[in-house]
């Protein structure tokens, strides 16, 4: 699939949008969602009520093993 231009997302929260344009490398689509791969490795997910791309921010949590 060809690279598709969106506004960028600088910001860690779930839905906050800036104007700058960026390229997806890849885009995957599933019943009820649309993700997309920047260069940088950045995962994105359309808001279909917003019409915005949003970054998905990884979190991890340290599990203590017994």
């Amino acid at each position: 699939m060809n690279t598709s231009e969106h506004p960028d997302v600088d910001s860690q929260r779930l839905g906050a949008v800036s104007q700058a344009p960026t390229k997806f490398m890849q885009i995957c689509a599933s019943k009820n969602d649309l993700f997309a791969l920047d260069n940088d490795g950045n995962v994105y997910q359309y808001n279909f009520n917003a019409k915005a791309w949003a970054q998905l921010v990884a979190s991890r949590s340290y599990e203590e093993h017994a």
